[in-house]
């Protein structure tokens, strides 16, 4: 198996915490995943909702690709809770920085997680904010993920194209 590049769109934006998940960052860019959007639906073993994305025809989801190892991947793994139902891998294609398009595994809530009604925590979001704004995400894409976190039904909304 050679390496795979990985899509971020939650807490993973920060640096820190995905070195700390994996290891040494090697390579990164900036990258919009089309016809998702970003929702708060998935339940956390917390009771928030954690972050997921879901299709949307009209919608970008906004993150970071990660260059990751066979290794790297099966960490995270574990982290995301893929061998309890919690997140599945999923691959998708992203549009990077400079327009590469490539093909990157992710991951999305497990169907038995997912609810509709869920709010994240503050520091969570918060988390992913400091992430969105360390990867130079768009400031209106930025503003959504703020907005969209401070609803009480967070999976309703369909945000910025």
């Amino acid at each position: 198996m050679s390496d795979q590049w990985y899509f971020a769109y939650g807490s993973n934006l920060v640096s820190d915490q995905k070195e700390n998940r994996t290891g040494p960052i090697r390579a990164q860019s900036r990258a919009r995943l089309d016809r998702y959007r970003i929702a708060f639906n998935k339940r956390g073993t917390d009771g928030t909702g954690k972050a997921n994305i879901v299709p949307d025809p009209s919608g970008t989801a906004w993150g970071v690709v990660y260059l990751c190892s066979p290794n790297a991947l099966k960490a995270m793994d574990r982290h995301e809770g893929v061998s309890g139902g919690h997140y599945v891998r999923k691959t998708v294609r992203v549009r990077a920085d400079g327009g590469e398009e490539l093909d990157a595994v992710t991951y999305v809530a497990g169907s038995a997680f997912i609810d509709n009604s869920l709010a994240p925590s503050q520091e969570y979001l918060q988390t992913i904010l400091r992430g969105a704004k360390e990867d130079g995400l768009p400031e209106k894409y930025i503003r959504h993920l703020e907005a969209l976190g401070n609803q009480t039904n967070a999976g309703d909304n369909h945000g910025p194209a």
